[in-house]
């Protein structure tokens, strides 16, 4: 492991200092435990809220085994569908970003950096169209948040009549140490937007790093 010099401690310290959350504004539902309850993920470091009245939906065992061999991407998908279907969440993992922490070695100021610019990198790649779940779409507000070596992302978007609230964390995989970008993707018809913008404002903002 190496030794950070004095002034390489301090632009360190500097960076893993930084606090400034990523929020949706607007108006919000009262999370009372009669209608939601929480969830958190042990295996990526997030958790959530969830309306017990909306429909829970995991992917099946066959596809799951496919998708497995192939990409190793959205096994652990979970999908969340409102009563009259005009809305719908999922949550699940994305990429995954090598970290200092799984090698266990000393964390430096260059790797936080690393980590920013990746994330700025998918902003990016939002924003010309190229996140395979929102596509080519109309974003109206990108912010980022940022928590130590932590980061999350923030859009609201819409496309014809379907608005998206999208919001990705970055955080530690409790198992490696690496960071891995999760996701919780939010969409509702625009007709019942009075029904589902505060529930879904309220949802994203509780879509945390434990």
């Amino acid at each position: 492991m190496g030794v950070l010099s004095q002034s390489q401690e301090a632009e360190l310290r500097k960076l893993l200092s930084r606090k400034a959350p990523c929020l949706f504004e607007g108006n919000t539902v009262k999370l009372d435990t009669a209608q939601y309850a929480s969830s958190r993920s042990v295996s990526y470091s997030y958790s959530y809220y969830y309306p017990k009245y909306f429909k829970e939906i995991w992917p099946k065992d066959e596809v799951v085994s496919e998708v497995r061999k192939k990409t190793n991407a959205y096994i652990d998908t979970v999908t969340y569908v409102s009563p009259d279907k005009q809305a719908e969440f999922k949550i699940y993992a994305g990429q995954v970003v090598p970290f200092p922490l799984a090698q266990k070695r000393s964390l430096k100021a260059a790797d936080v950096v690393a980590v920013e610019k990746m994330v700025d990198d998918y902003i990016r790649l939002i924003k010309t169209g190229k996140d395979k779940e929102l596509g080519k779409v109309k974003t109206t507000f990108v912010g980022k948040g940022v928590s130590g070596y932590n980061y999350s992302i923030c859009v609201k978007a819409w496309k014809g009549q379907t608005q998206y609230l999208y919001k990705i964390v970055v955080a530690e995989l409790p198992a490696t140490g690496e960071l891995i970008f999760s996701h919780f993707l939010f969409q509702y018809n625009a007709s019942v937007k009075d029904k589902y913008q505060a529930l879904a404002n309220t949802l994203a903002n509780e879509f945390n790093v434990e």
